[in-house]
């Protein structure tokens, strides 16, 4: 499993049917038009340039342009992906392509240094949409460009999440369990708002979705009902962004002896565990001092002070690329009191609920409290101040923007920084004015910045036991390190590459293969997702393939060995739209915690790209060492490889000059992710 499953892996009906690859003309063998297609690189990224890159707005009404995840729509929506738009750039700054693509290379690097805002890159975003998506019972559902969003507005419930193409969509939160608090003649009372509606409404108008349900709600002081007043709470989304704003408003009524009012803004059933979806840890930034911090231990209910916070987080405790959040900013932080946390199951957050106090009498007042939230799949939560900000700032630009944002961080670090490098090394090798000098020094030092950030919050996290690290993300830092080093020959990148070694070697997981031989396989993390997959494990090895070159460690040559152990070859079932399909593919093997032998296969086509990239490099490499690993393993490497080669064939489509690797053998199309990488492998096998 890669960390974003390629998005072409679900065809749709009216291209699906009939479809069938177009091999390339004229070469019957695997290797002959596996190798004759490699020749011309240009046909695979005017692919690229012809179906996917387009115009866009990076900003304040800012043109530019960026690789789309697919050519045409896909489920409705067009998302450009940061990390992707890097592997293009890897792509387009190759020996072979970038004296053809100079401008579009240079607008993809634009691009990425619109999507990055130290310490954050950000996710992708997305063209806006926001519309209705369906109805169950009482239930309404709507889908946002990045969101997905439900409710049920009679029980008081709204639930959002983030949108993927694949199985990761989950419930990230609901919006619920709110309550009304507040004194008469001495006595505290707490009145449940769901249990009291007695109207909804849901409105849109343009970009606009508003969600409302209002509740009248009354008390007993002693044997006759008394009226309290009618709570309304709003829900706002808009396409562009994806904010979520929420207020609540008490219209006290006149004849309401009532003080000390509280209204709450609730978020229920947080742990409920379906898709991962687990919360432990809360943060509050207090309006001064430090920053009130909880972590879920034991049941129980707990209080933390919050006067005048201006933001706070519900986090969850993943790696750092995929680690969920739930960010608040009040917009009268002065009316905020407390945060009240629910725990139930031991470890896990159950309820959070924003407490905003109306101190004094109330009657007949109108008493408004209110929210922006957003939500993350990914960041570095310790940075309460940035994200503070971020909120802040998203809030201020939500009206102005034609485009939505995920303020996830990007999962591939390393593609971003990897692609930083590369481009670098591609200006450095051309001898060209107009304004070439200040872009190589401006890609210089985001390289530099980046690279500090992933020093400072990555590496050093996962130096303190944190879970901060994905291997295939690691994997490429080291690349884009060792390209840096490569072109400057400066000390410092051979001290920072010698240090992200060490780093990559501790994802290793070892055991003894089927004959009972050493073997390895690199896990995607440590203190998590303890899984070795096929993009993981050859993204590792190639970077310390690479790396070999220029770290004298008699450790990289045993690990590099131990890991072409892993390879395997497995028939595998296929579960498609149009039903199941059997595949023969490679594979990585590895023996689990439990001591159990799993396998992960590389039907995606991404994967084939950088299992051939890794195998090409180990061919090729200057390290006489690993010259003769690679002649000991020569025979299931050259299985593997023809397999592999045989996959990508399979999947080829070719029109007009053009030829798109599509993602899978079954899908109908490729993704920003599978045509440069896979045409990397193929260029690298050339070789």
């Amino acid at each position: 499993m890669a960390a974003r499953v390629a998005a072409g892996c679900r065809p749709r009906w009216e291209t699906l049917i009939g479809s069938q690859p177009l091999p390339v003309d004229g070469f019957p063998t695997v290797l002959s038009s596996m190798r004759i297609a490699a020749a011309q690189p240009g046909s695979f990224a005017e692919h690229i340039i012809r179906r996917m890159y387009r115009p866009i707005d990076l900003g304040d009404q800012t043109p530019g342009h960026a690789v789309a995840e697919t050519e045409h729509p896909f489920a409705g929506d067009t998302w450009f992906w940061t990390d992707d738009n890097a592997k293009v750039l890897e792509f387009l700054a190759h020996p072979e392509l970038i004296r053809s693509y100079p401008t579009e290379a240079a607008e993809l690097f634009r691009f990425l240094r619109a999507m990055c805002r130290p310490p954050f890159v950000f996710r992708r975003f997305s063209l806006p949409r926001l519309e209705p998506a369906g109805q169950e019972g009482a239930e309404l559902r709507f889908h946002h460009s990045l969101m997905h969003l439900r409710c049920n507005l009679q029980m008081g419930a709204v639930v959002a999440g983030i949108r993927f193409h694949d199985d990761r969509t989950a419930n990230n939160v609901l919006l619920s369990a709110n309550s009304v608090e507040f004194s008469h003649r001495g006595r505290r009372f707490t009145l449940d708002v769901a249990a009291a509606i007695e109207q909804v409404d849901v409105s849109q108008h343009g970009n606009i979705l508003v969600l409302r349900h209002c509740s009248e709600l009354r008390f007993k002081p002693r044997l006759s009902e008394m009226r309290l007043g009618r709570v309304t709470y709003s829900y706002e989304i808009n396409a562009h962004s994806m904010l979520i704003g929420v207020e609540v408003a008490l219209e006290v009524d006149p004849g309401a002896d009532v003080a000390d009012v509280v209204l709450t803004i609730g978020h229920d059933h947080l742990s409920h565990g379906l898709n991962s979806v687990s919360y432990k840890d809360m943060v509050v930034a207090a309006s001064s001092g430090p920053p009130q911090r909880f972590s879920a231990g034991g049941p129980g209910r707990d209080f933390l002070p919050a006067a005048g916070a201006r933001y706070y987080a519900i986090s969850q405790n993943e790696m750092a690329g995929f680690a969920l959040a739930v960010h608040s900013s009040p917009r009268a932080p002065e009316r905020l009191a407390a945060i009240e946390t629910l725990v139930l199951v031991p470890g896990s957050l159950h309820l959070v609920r924003a407490r905003y106090r109306f101190d004094g009498p109330c009657r007949g007042a109108l008493l408004v409290a209110g929210e922006d939230k957003l939500l993350t799949s990914g960041g570095f939560y310790d940075r309460i101040d940035d994200y503070a900000r971020l909120i802040r700032d998203a809030v201020a630009m939500k009206s102005l923007r034609a485009t939505a944002y995920d303020f996830s961080v990007s999962y591939d670090y390393g593609a971003e920084l990897n692609a930083f490098a590369c481009y670098f090394a591609s200006l450095s090798s051309r001898h060209s004015a107009n304004g070439a000098a200040r872009m190589k020094e401006e890609v210089h030092g985001l390289f530099d910045k980046f690279l500090g950030v992933y020093f400072d919050l990555f590496v050093r996290g996962h130096e303190r036991q944190k879970n901060t690290i994905f291997s295939r993300q690691l994997a490429f830092v080291v690349l884009g390190v060792l390209t840096m080093y490569e072109v400057t020959g400066a000390q410092r990148y051979l001290d920072r590459l010698a240090q992200l070694c060490e780093v990559l070697l501790a994802f290793e997981k070892r055991y003894d293969d089927i004959a009972g031989a050493p073997a390895s396989g690199f896990m995607m993390g440590i203190h998590s997702k303890r899984f070795v997959f096929v993009d993981c494990h050859s993204a590792a090895l190639l970077a310390l393939t690479k790396a070999a070159r220029y770290i004298d460690d008699s450790r990289l040559a045993a690990v590099i060995d131990r890991g072409l152990g892993s390879y395997c070859i497995e028939t595998t079932k296929i579960d498609w739209i149009d039903g199941p399909h059997k595949a023969d593919v490679v594979a990585a093997s590895w023996v689990d915690d439990q001591g159990v032998r799993l396998t992960n296969n590389a039907f995606w086509n991404y994967q084939v790209g950088l299992t051939l990239r890794f195998f090409a490099a180990l061919r090729n490499s200057p390290d006489s060492r690993l010259r003769k690993i690679a002649a000991r393993h020569r025979d299931r490497m050259e299985l593997c490889e023809m397999i592999m080669l045989r996959q990508i064939e399979k999947s080829l489509s070719r029109y007009d000059g053009a030829i798109e690797i599509r993602t899978s053998v079954l899908s109908a199309e490729t993704n920003s992710e599978t045509q440069p990488w896979a045409t990397l492998g193929l260029l690298d096998i050339r070789a």
